[in-house]
């Protein structure tokens, strides 16, 4: 099983879909993750806001802070691997390294709602 770890940057709430102005690139991640089987991919994943600890725990995670600050975030690791840093990764890359090609890539319409995405 992999095991795909995301350390946020400081958000409103864990996934940071929420509020009026939603990112559309954390509504895709967020319905990325939704959709992944939980039998081949652990998702664990870290607000800055709500988990801090979780950041100075993890030796690669404080390395990646020391040197570029909260610029590093969000910080994506693949396996104990870093395969993204400063940005959400491209979800076609992310999902052909996790071999889950057959989770949805498609935007959920969150048009005329207020965070429920």
């Amino acid at each position: 099983m992999k095991t795909l770890k995301i350390y946020d940057p400081a958000m409103c709430c864990s996934t940071g879909v929420c509020g009026p102005d939603v990112d559309t690139e954390l509504v895709q991640l967020a319905g990325f993750l939704k959709n992944l089987d939980e039998n081949k991919v652990r998702v664990e994943r870290y607000n800055l806001t709500q988990e801090p600890a979780a950041y100075t725990t993890n030796e690669s995670v404080a390395d990646a802070l020391k040197k570029k600050g909260t610029d590093a975030l969000p910080l994506v690791i693949l396996d104990d691997k870093i395969i993204c840093s400063g940005e959400y990764p491209d979800l076609e890359k992310l999902s052909g390294l996790l071999g889950t090609s057959d989770v949805s890539l498609d935007v959920p319409d969150c048009s005329g709602c207020s965070g429920c995405c």
